[in-house]
């Protein structure tokens, strides 16, 4: 039969135990936004709203190009429209371009990814939060 002091650590270790794994969970990388662009010739623009969950503060944005030459921007407003980040490039074939991680504290943003473009413009766009030790 345990002593009640026996008890009592693992009742502390379960919940400690409980506790970083709550604290993961919520902190883990999130998918906020996943777009499939496709782009004809000329200026064309795409919006999506997110949302950055509860206990994340960084982001990170990765545009993938498969093909096309355009002049391409993506920007990240907040709630009163303010722009936190933007970043433009020339675009002249296939690539990838990541951004590092950009401080956002939990809360609702806009995307819009947009394109100035001399030919057709296929890439796939992602927005990804974490927080924490991640």
């Amino acid at each position: 039969m345990a002593s009640t002091g026996m008890k009592i650590v693992a009742a502390a270790l379960i919940g400690v135990l409980a506790a970083v794994v709550l604290y993961s969970a919520l902190t883990f990388p999130s998918l906020v936004v996943d777009l499939q662009v496709n782009f004809a010739v000329g200026v064309e623009s795409e919006t999506k709203e997110f949302d950055v969950p509860f206990l994340q503060d960084e982001a990170l944005v990765e545009v993938a190009v498969m093909n096309g030459t355009a002049l391409w921007l993506a920007v990240i407003t907040d709630s009163n429209s303010s722009e936190v980040w933007s970043h433009t490039k020339a675009q002249g074939d296939s690539t990838t371009y990541t951004s590092g991680w950009i401080a956002l504290p939990s809360g609702h943003y806009s995307f819009t990814f947009g394109t100035i473009g001399i030919g057709n413009l296929d890439s796939n766009v992602k927005v990804t939060s974490k927080g924490g030790f991640w």
